[in-house]
């Protein structure tokens, strides 16, 4: 007995599998006009992923030629949009579809369309057209385009601001007296961003950079000198979407050029890459650093040798970039165009690198000046002798400028620059030095912990340049600057003085800096400087701005910068070091002021490099007055704190050893140390050692009253 049909039945039917996989496939076309992005997205995909499946590629490619055969003439944007993405899958899969004069006329008529979002879309359907048909479409659609970019090339006027009538002298003034009260329209005058106003002309440029990538070496022919004017105006253009667009282009066509035809144009590239690789926006600079890769890596080596003066400045400049795209790019492109021959090509060109340095370090962006500061520190580091004494007046020069610098990354990179020239040079730095050393030493209490840190990073390589003469200057300021936490109130507020403080707080003015006090006399008693007269080649200023205004320095930022100090100083001369511990033991117990943990937490990750560096025999007697403090300071609450005294207590451990270390602490110490979660397991030799419990030995009183009587 024949069933009669139910929907199992139907569905069962070749005939309406093919209907349900054809509406299937429709409304994923469909989809493709979502008025939600992700809809339209997801639709992308499951197209892209029905054209890879045997059973329904005719299905999809069926429904994508009748929907690309229509006109994309919808009001709405959004059927725009989904005409182009239908048209861009269908280039992708059928590489032979015989329409595409179709699509080519389409895509012009949508040069200029209202929605960016559709003339975006035009760019990838461009690119897929002229990698098929070649000169044909460039042919066909680079007057067109050539055309949109002329006439969006000037600013667009806001229909509201263009006024037909002539305006009285009365009425003139009333618009004065009343401009006030205007009401602002978004985009135009004062509230108009710097890359609104052009229109269509980014994305006209983004279709000619589609039709560039995707015609290849068929587009040579179609390089002629107006083409070549028009590409060189965009890289100078106001808009810095317009500038990037056009760097791109430019690392395109050196791909598409490669070899001797390269040499025709590409010296007037490279001198137009020089004002890219010093762009303020990193993402036009990174745009110049392709197109500069591309240039290099696609001429011979004969006219690499004419092009590498040109662009070595900026070249090695962006290899120290704040934006790590840049730097990496950079140092990527070096490797890759000059091998083995960097510091060669370097010593060639020092002149033309260090003048452009130099206008770095003047430069109104400062992150720029400390890069500058960076690059000329590794002069001094990788370049012979020979190459760089001629120039270290004026590396210094320029350094001594940027360490007055109002920004403190300047002063950082400018500070750690200087010790390496004086650590490279140490005779020809000499006469320096009496103007340096003030500026280190306020480094050293300076408001920025890691300003503090590199300060006396700087006296410590001071030290290993001069030795004892230099010891002779620094210990007195470690004698200075290590007490002075004992001076900081107990609450302290930075407050403006024009507004009344609250009970109880000590209010701190924001005043000027003092001037530097005079240390000619400290220099020459140390033998670093023999007379006065050395100064005069350096000048006063260097033509640099002096301080100005901060935020006053707390005592306790100074003992900061002391105990940063200590630990590189006993890198260097471990045995002047060890009268200093006892003062060191003292202000960690200091708790009477808010940033006291802060000082500790410096105190507790910076003594665990000084306890390395003197040894355990050295160390150990000095270890007792730390340990009240240390497991204060892993109890105190505050993370970073308890985590710094917590590694530090690992690390006494596992130089003593996990019993000789128990028997120094009090049952209470040992229980901290067995429940914080900042204390590490036992490392090294001394891993998966259990440790006896043990009872506390006191310490004797005279450790105690040496800490307690300690002489600051």
């Amino acid at each position: 007995m024949a069933v009669t049909g139910t929907h199992h039945d139907v569905c069962d039917q070749p005939g309406s599998a093919a209907e349900a996989r054809a509406q299937a496939v429709t409304s994923l076309v469909d989809q493709l006009g979502s008025t939600q992005h992700l809809d339209r997205e997801r639709a992308r995909l499951r197209l892209r992923a029905s054209l890879k499946d045997a059973g329904t590629t005719e299905t999809t490619l069926n429904e994508l030629r009748k929907r690309v055969s229509e006109q994309p003439t919808s009001e709405d944007w959004h059927g725009r949009l989904a005409w182009l993405n239908t048209a861009e899958i269908l280039l992708e899969s059928q590489r032979d579809f015989t329409d595409w004069q179709h699509i080519v006329t389409s895509c012009v008529n949508l040069l200029e369309d209202d929605e960016v979002r559709v003339r975006e879309a035009i760019s990838s359907c461009v690119r897929l057209l002229a990698a098929q048909h070649g000169a044909q479409v460039v042919q066909s659609m680079q007057p067109a385009i050539c055309q949109s970019i002329e006439n969006n090339w000037e600013r667009t006027i806001h229909p509201a601001l263009v006024s037909t009538e002539e305006s009285t002298p009365a009425e003139l003034v009333s618009e004065v007296l009343n401009g006030s009260y205007r009401r602002r329209i978004p985009g135009t005058g004062d509230m108009r961003h710097g890359s609104e106003g052009w229109h269509a002309l980014e994305t006209s440029c983004k279709v000619l950079q589609g039709l560039i990538q995707g015609s290849g070496p068929a587009y040579k022919p179609f390089l002629d000198d107006a083409m070549q004017q028009r590409l060189w105006l965009c890289l100078y253009h106001p808009n810095r979407f317009i500038r990037e667009t056009g760097y791109e282009t430019c690392g395109d066509l050196c791909n598409i050029f490669a070899g001797p035809a390269l040499q025709t144009w590409g010296k007037d590239l490279a001198v137009k890459l020089q004002d890219g690789l010093s762009e303020n926006w990193s993402q036009v600079r990174l745009a110049a650093c392709h197109a500069v890769r591309a240039l290099l890596l696609n001429c011979d080596d004969r006219f690499r040798e004419e092009l590498l003066p040109l662009l070595m400045p900026q070249l090695c400049f962006n290899r120290w970039h704040e934006s790590d795209g840049v730097k990496l790019y950079s140092q990527g492109t070096w490797q890759q165009a000059l091998k083995q021959q960097g510091p060669a090509w370097l010593a060639r060109c020092l002149p033309q690198v260090l003048q452009y340095y130099e206008s770095q370090a003047r430069s109104n962006n400062n992150r720029g000046r400390e890069a500058a500061c960076h690059c000329m520190a590794e002069l001094v580091r990788k370049l012979e002798s020979p190459a760089i004494l001629p120039y270290l007046s004026r590396i210094m020069k320029a350094l001594l400028s940027a360490f007055r610098d109002d920004s403190w990354p300047v002063r950082d990179g400018a500070c750690l620059a200087a010790a390496s020239c004086a650590l490279a040079y140490p005779e020809e730095c000499k006469p320096w030095l009496e103007v340096l050393f003030p500026l280190w030493k306020r480094q050293l209490d300076d408001n920025v912990w890691s300003v503090r840190a590199h300060a006396a990073v700087a006296l410590a390589d001071l030290v290993r340049a001069y030795q004892q003469p230099a010891l002779d200057i620094v210990l007195p300021c470690l004698r200075e600057m290590l007490p002075k936490a004992q001076e900081q109130p107990e609450t302290t507020n930075i407050q403006d003085p024009d507004r009344p403080a609250p009970p109880g707080v000590v209010v701190v003015p924001i005043i000027p800096q003092q001037p530097h006090t005079d240390t000619t006399a400290l220099f020459q008693s140390s033998g670093l400087i023999r007379n006065k007269a050395a100064l005069t080649a350096i000048g006063d200023s260097c033509g640099c701005m002096e301080y100005g205004y901060t935020r006053p320095r707390q005592p306790w930022e100074a003992s900061d910068g002391a105990v940063y100090l200590l630990r590189q100083l006993a890198e260097v001369e471990p045995q002047q070091v060890v009268p200093f511990l006892s003062t060191l033991a003292h202000i960690a117990r200091l708790n009477h002021f808010p940033h006291a943990r802060n000082l500790q937490e410096t105190i507790w990750k910076q003594l665990g490099a000084i306890m390395s560096a003197l040894g355990k025999r050295a160390f150990k007697p000095y270890l007792e007055p730390f340990i009240e403090p240390l497991f204060d300071s892993l109890t105190c609450g505050q993370q970073t704190t308890a985590a710094a005294a917590g590694e530090f207590i690992g690390q006494v451990r596992d130089l003593l050893g996990p019993n000789i270390w128990a028997g120094r602490l009090s049952s209470e110490q040992q229980a901290a140390q067995t429940q914080s979660p900042h204390v590490p397991p036992p490392a090294g030799q001394y891993a998966g050692i259990a440790v006896r419990p043990t009872t506390y030995r006191s310490s004797s009183s005279s450790a105690l009253a040496a800490v307690q009587n300690v002489a600051i």
